[in-house]
């Protein structure tokens, strides 16, 4: 079924994935997620702010977009670093028991062996 002439004019592929994509499904989906957003004013000093500048103009992208992003990746590898330093204390303090119960050293983990 051909899309209509009105359809059409909003209707692009992806030149990736060659997908068709609708122009104002994406628009109406990016005015949803900023609806959900609050303003932080930053300051930065003039080149973090002038690099930050030229990154977004090289991808094509909002400054706000940057940042948002670069936030977000910050915080996501704050989280990583937080469980991994819980993993490795876990890991030490089970180190002994571990150990036990690799030799098999029953007696000292609470069980006698028959």
């Amino acid at each position: 079924m051909p899309l209509a002439l009105t359809d059409a004019a909003n209707r692009s592929i992806d030149p990736v994935f060659g997908h068709r994509y609708n122009i104002n499904q994406i628009r109406e989906n990016e005015v949803d997620r900023l609806s959900d957003t609050r303003r932080v004013v930053v300051r930065l000093p003039h080149h973090f702010v002038d690099a930050l500048d030229r990154m977004a103009a090289e991808e094509g992208r909002h400054r706000s977009d940057v940042i948002r992003e670069s936030v977000e990746y910050y915080l996501v590898e704050q989280r990583r670093q937080a469980i991994r330093r819980a993993l490795i204390e876990g890991y030490q303090e089970m180190g002994y028991l571990n150990s036990a119960l690799a030799e098999e050293r029953w007696d000292l983990v609470g069980f006698w062996k028959e």
